[in-house]
């Protein structure tokens, strides 16, 4: 299963050069990661709860420039792996015709906000993660 959300290039996204500068990239998959996790069956947490995640780590690849247009691009975002405290997640930036813009992984662990430390997925959260799984 892949998540897709619709990326609105911004007019203030673009640099100088005429393309989307490289930091906003990141907004985009964060854009896209904050739906897919909301999307989930009521999310992956409950917003009370002191059970959360954190991005651990995120490589971005850079494969053809993004460019301002009215249409939005398409961010698709799909679980990749799951472990015992983390999971990863795979995303790439694509338009209608399927070309490659970018592509990203990333690296999200489970956290508790009381003890500041990561945590182990509850079953419910593997659950929820094998069904999104690429």
């Amino acid at each position: 299963m892949r998540h897709t959300y619709a990326a609105h290039v911004r007019f203030s996204d673009v640099d100088v050069y005429g393309h989307v500068n490289n930091v906003k990239y990141f907004e985009y998959y964060q854009e896209a990661r904050i739906a897919f996790v909301l999307s989930m069956a009521g999310g992956l947490f409950d917003a009370d709860s002191s059970m959360r995640q954190v991005v651990a780590r995120i490589d971005v690849d850079y494969k053809q420039p993004i460019v301002f247009r009215p249409e939005p691009y398409t961010v698709e975002t799909w679980v990749s792996r799951i472990g015992t405290s983390s999971y990863g997640l795979s995303c790439r930036i694509v338009d209608e015709v399927g070309a490659v813009y970018s592509t990203a992984e990333v690296t999200m662990v489970t956290f508790d906000t009381r003890t500041q430390r990561a945590r182990s997925l509850t079953d419910d959260e593997r659950a929820r993660l094998e069904s999104a799984k690429g």
